[in-house]
Formats: structure tokens, sequence, C-alpha cells
């Protein structure tokens, strides 16, 4: 089904953000023109910044025109009203894919159900409503205005689109409802071994230091610390506003000593713990096998890294049972990560 080939698109768009995005949900959209060609292909890449449908018209407007000067344009605010005023009945004969119902409220960023609205795009097919009650009934909104509006969830054909769709929202959704969400990043070679020095390509560092960049709270294991003397910075992240996460050490010892580099990181919070706290906001966990078994049960999902590579001589490997659901597989440089619901 053709619709189902350009919802995959977006939702695969989408998952290269994962958890980049947070406290917002991972979104993917594109725009097609009249004759079904794609004129862009977006993600919301992280909150507070343009959500996705803003980005994909942004794209589309330069390809129908050729008018580059929205590319000057970053913030959401100006890339709205600059559409506003230059893309009027450009978009009349355009459908707009996106992985998450339009937002009708305004926040930190306008709604962007009411710019669609005014842009009067002739359809939007969305893989599945929001739950986030503020955020909801951009699809009735457009639907009112006499918009043709698809939605995944009401067809039958496209119940496959609407589960990956809400697969996709996992993250955010544990937020919503519980406060948290618990994330554990384990990487190994091929074989599985874990020693040697360096394991994950440059790309994955880099993509593994956003997700730190994002995160509210590091907790690591004092195992950890003392075996590899890490630093636990943002040095490779590449944001803008990158910061350097407030550690938990969880340890047993009792005058855990303080001479990792991590504890010379200027701007963080560090806490050594003896059990596991209460676990609030976005928590990025990372260690080894032992430390995901103590963690396990607090775990919403495990990134598993995996480098195209085997080692000769090792002794550890992962030694733990669990029963997972592949959510997602993504190449990060030239590693493979695989989004794990445990």
């Amino acid at each position: 089904m053709v619709m189902e080939f350009y919802f995959d698109l977006i939702l695969k768009e989408a998952w290269k953000f994962q958890a980049l995005t947070l406290p917002n949900p991972a979104v993917g959209a594109l725009v097609l023109d009249k004759y079904g060609k794609i004129l862009s292909l977006q993600a919301h890449k992280q909150a507070g910044k343009p959500h996705a449908e803003v980005l994909a018209l942004q794209e589309a407007y330069c390809e129908l025109t050729s008018d580059k000067r929205i590319f000057e344009l970053e913030e959401s605010r100006e890339i709205h009203q600059f559409l506003k005023e230059n893309a009027k009945n450009i978009f009349e004969d355009c459908t707009l894919y996106v992985s998450l119902e339009p937002c009708l409220n305004e926040g930190k960023t306008p709604s962007c159900a009411k710019l669609l609205a005014e842009l009067k795009i002739k359809e939007v097919c969305i893989a599945t409503k929001d739950v986030n009650a503020l955020a909801s009934g951009g699809a009735e909104f457009l639907e009112s205005l006499g918009i043709s509006v698809i939605k995944a969830w009401e067809l039958e054909e496209l119940q496959t689109i609407h589960k990956k769709a809400e697969e996709l929202l996992f993250p955010f959704v544990c937020l919503q409802n519980k406060g948290s969400f618990v994330l554990f990043k384990y990487a190994s070679r091929l074989n599985g071994s874990i020693e040697g020095g360096q394991i994950s390509s440059p790309k994955m560092q880099e993509f593994m230091h956003n997700i730190r960049a994002i995160s509210q709270t590091l907790l690591i294991s004092g195992k950890t610390i003392r075996e590899d003397n890490p630093t636990l910075d943002t040095r490779f992240a590449t944001f803008k506003d990158k910061k350097n996460p407030n550690v938990v050490i969880l340890t047993k010892m009792q005058n855990f000593p303080k001479t990792a580099p991590l504890f010379d990181v200027p701007l963080r919070k560090i806490e050594i713990v003896s059990k596991i706290p209460k676990l609030k906001g976005f928590v990025f966990c990372e260690g080894g096998s032992e430390f995901l078994k103590t963690l396990k049960p607090y775990c919403d999902l495990l990134l598993l890294l995996i480098s195209p590579r085997f080692s000769a001589e090792f002794q550890k490997i992962m030694q733990i049972e669990a029963n997972c659901k592949i959510l997602h597989t993504q190449m990060v440089g030239e590693d493979l990560a695989l989004w794990l619901q445990l």
C-alpha cells in the first residue's frame, strides 16, 4: 500500500532522533506534491526547536519555490510567520504525512494544526493520536475546516502503522504517565566482547553523547567508575546548548574514591548512593550485564549497540536472562542500534 510506504519513511526518520527530543515525543513528517513526489522528509530534533511538520514545510517550500531565504530561519515562530506571509496557495495541492497528530495548542512553539489550516494544505495523513490532552485535537480542528484528514487508527489496513507509531511514542508516554523514562545502554562487539578499549564508532559516540546531554541523570555503577576511570561528559555532542548530565553512582563501597575524571567536570551534581533512588525525568544508564541485572526492574528500554567487529581474546560477555521485544533497529555510523523493550 502506498500510504504504508510514506508512513514507514517518516517513522524511520523519527527514530533517528529517539530520546533526543525528550521531553517532547519523536515525530517524523514529509510533504508530497500533487503527483506524489516527495518534496521533503524531516523529523523533530530537539525540544523547543521546530516540530517535524514545520521542518517538512520549510524544506518543501524551498523545493517548490527555490526561495532559499527560508533556510536562514531556525526558530519555529520565524518559520511559521515566513510561511504565512510567503506560502499562500503553494500547498493547496500538497499532502502532509506525520507520525503524530499536529499540535493544536501553543507552547514553546506555535500550533502546527493552525499553520496547516492557514496554508490550506489539501490533506493530512496521521499515524496516531496525541496522548497529551493539552496538545491534542489537531485532527478534528483540521477536519472542521474542510481539510481531508486520514487517521491511521481508524483504518483496518493501517493498524500496523498505528501500532508502530505508538511504539515510537513509548519514551514520551513513560514520561507523561509516570514522570520518568529509564534507558539502559549496553555496547558490545559481534561476539559479545566488551573488553579492549573503545567499542563504538565515532558516529555512535556522538549519538550517545547527545543522549547524555539531553538526560537529567546519568546512573552508573561504582564498579564501572573504578574499572574504566571515565569522564562521562558530552564532549562529542553536537547540540549547541549541550550540558554535562548530573551523575548518580550506585555502590555499596563506603568512602568511595573521588579520583575519576568525572569528578572534575564542572557544572554538574554528583551523588553517591547505596540503593537505587527514586528515578525522575529522563534517566540514562550505562554499564555492564551485572548493572543491567540490578536495574532491569526499573528500565523501560534497553539500547543495545553492536559494533561490526570480533575480538579474539575476551572473557567478559553479557550474562543475563531477558525476553525482549525489538521496537526498532537502525544504523548509526558503522554500528547497529537495537531499541529493545524489556
